[in-house]
């Protein structure tokens, strides 16, 4: 009788092993099934997404030097023919009536439709005036309307590498009243500019279940869009944005679907629709055939309505994820879109979903070569980065910020920030910060995700800037160390006060060695947590200089900056 048992019990385990249909997680992940081929392309066929450079919500805080010609350059050595650049253009207007584009932006776009064309890179200017929890209006038309009359009329006579794309991902609205108005849309653009490739979507995000609800337009010079981002429980896994309930918490998300690589369910998750989907929906949502299927519905539209089809956005969020994981599900994606002929863009280049170890980094020190090469890219060969201290003085700060050390950005609501005060010290420009809440900040992102500052705090260097104010003031200026897993965002301040900075409307140069400031705490951020002091900042890991409205809101009142600077 035992022996029919142990009999029995092999064939079933025989019978399970036969039967599996998880795939093995270790095999090169390309796509070789058949697949529905789009009959049209566009006339790129794959690049990135430049995120985070023009996406700021007036042209006065776009961190122009975030990006510079030699990303452009760097890009087309990569094997891309293409560039997506995600601009902001609805919080870039005069406002109503007219939605006046401001002149500012004119002037950085130009800048980026230059590089673009000096490297034979065509450029999508994607107006990506949306807000992901906030339903696209269903009046929308009254300001994209002028705004593409304008941009339209701007651009008519450059290169055919300049291409159009109406709005990024409208959602909460009808299929038919966002047919509506993007027709009007592209009659507008038409007429100005007869010519040029525009790039139409569909709702629920540029859903590829969307394309097929878009109307069939006369236009013949449509290249019809769709986002890609399935499974999203593995590609938006740790994603501080979304919800509820947030993907913070959730990590280590097999692709593809493994039993045993199952992560536990974080306790803030359980008994959520993500633990449900995780149990019971993502063995299927993560199968390569459902992925295949999914993207053949794109290409079956091309067919149908021969058209080219472009995947605009497509990625996994890092933070998360395993880098073995993500490099199989961008080897897969990357071939099965290239298989349909689907041209792609993929998000970003810069940031959480980018191509290097970290957010940002050195183009021949810091790329994701597995990741580069997952896409089809063909990387330089990477340089061992020395991670000596930084030992002389470097200028954070005077027309524009040092791209080679810094990226710009201003935190908080409704704040009056301009990185391109006329108003200045010398030179071109100067910061005007006002109308702060309380905490609410400038800040100064160094290049490396944490810079080595012991050699000049030990040898007497200063920070050093110029400042100037029409109201008694009072903030703190302070770095703070690296916010990782593995390192605590301890802070280093100086308190400024209208002694310092007195409120005439003249300028004023502030000098504050580094040796002299006072360590502050630490906020930590994924745990909503206040640390008092410990002596634990460390200069070897810097990661920001604030400039921060540390003890009121500072409504009203307004200061301007200049000439930024670590000197002795």
């Amino acid at each position: 009788m035992k022996k029919v048992i142990y009999l029995l019990l092999a064939a079933v385990i025989l019978l399970a092993a036969c039967n599996t249909t998880e795939p093995n997680y270790e095999e090169d992940l390309i796509d070789t099934g058949p697949a529905v081929i789009a009959p049209l392309s566009p006339p790129f066929s794959r690049g990135v997404n430049f995120s985070a450079w023009f996406e700021t919500n007036s042209a006065h805080a776009i961190p122009f030097t975030k990006y510079t010609e030699q990303d452009f350059a760097n890009v087309k050595s990569l094997g891309a023919d293409v560039v997506r650049l995600p601009v902001k253009m609805h919080s870039m207007t005069s406002g109503a009536p007219d939605y006046t584009l401001d002149p500012l932006l004119f002037k950085f776009l130009d800048m980026a439709i230059d590089w673009a064309e000096k490297y034979e890179l065509y450029i999508i200017i994607d107006n990506h005036s949306f807000d992901p929890v906030v339903a696209t209006s269903v009046n929308i038309d009254q300001i994209l309307i002028p705004v593409w009359a304008q941009v339209a009329n701007r651009y008519k006579d450059r290169s055919d590498f300049v291409i159009y794309e109406i709005l990024n991902e409208p959602h909460g609205i009808t299929d038919a009243r966002w047919g509506e108005i993007q027709e009007k849309a592209i009659e507008e653009i038409r007429k100005y500019d007869k010519d040029r490739w525009i790039i139409v979507g569909g709702t629920d995000y540029n859903s590829i279940g969307k394309l097929s609800a878009i109307p069939r337009y006369t236009d013949t010079k449509l290249i019809y869009t769709f986002h890609f981002y399935d499974p999203y429980l593995f590609t938006h896994q740790g994603a501080s944005w979304g919800g509820p309930p947030l993907l913070t918490p959730l990590a280590g998300v097999p692709f593809p679907y493994e039993s045993r690589r199952m992560p536990r369910i974080p306790a803030e998750l359980r008994g959520t629709w993500i633990e449900n989907s995780l149990n019971n929906n993502y063995m299927n949502e993560a199968r390569l055939s459902t992925l295949s299927s999914t993207l053949d519905r794109a290409a079956r539209f091309s067919r149908e309505r021969n058209v080219p089809v472009f995947c605009g956005e497509f990625g996994v969020y890092m933070i998360n994820s395993g880098q073995d994981d993500r490099m199989r599900w961008y080897s897969y994606v990357t071939s099965a879109l290239n298989k349909r002929n689907i041209s792609w863009t993929s998000w970003d280049y810069y940031g959480g979903f980018g191509l290097f170890n970290g957010e940002r980094g050195h183009f021949n020190h810091d790329l994701n070569v597995g990741v580069v090469k997952a896409l089809g890219f063909t990387p330089p060969v990477q340089i061992p980065r020395t991670e000596e201290p930084i030992n002389d003085g470097f200028i954070i700060f005077d027309d524009y910020p040092n791209h080679q050390y810094v990226t710009v950005e201003c935190w908080g609501d409704h704040v009056d920030f301009s990185l391109y005060e006329s108003n200045m010290s010398n030179g071109e420009f100067a910061i005007r910060w006002g109308n702060a809440r309380q905490y609410n900040a400038v800040l100064f992102r160094f290049e490396r995700s944490k810079s080595d500052f012991s050699v000049l705090a030990d040898e007497g260097f200063y920070l050093e800037f110029k400042a100037r104010t029409n109201h008694p003031m009072r903030f703190d200026v302070r770095f703070v160390n690296t916010d990782s897993l593995s390192s605590i965002p301890w802070r280093m301040r100086y308190p400024i006060n209208e002694t310092m900075v007195i409120p005439n409307g003249n300028w004023h140069t502030i000098r504050i060695p580094l040796q002299s400031m006072s360590e502050h705490g630490a906020w930590i951020n994924a745990s909503q947590q206040w640390l008092t002091p410990r002596g634990e900042f460390s200069w070897k890991n810097v990661q920001l200089l604030e400039f921060v409205s540390e003890y009121e809101d500072m409504t009203g009142q307004v200061i301007w900056f200049d000439d930024i600077k670590i000197t002795r």
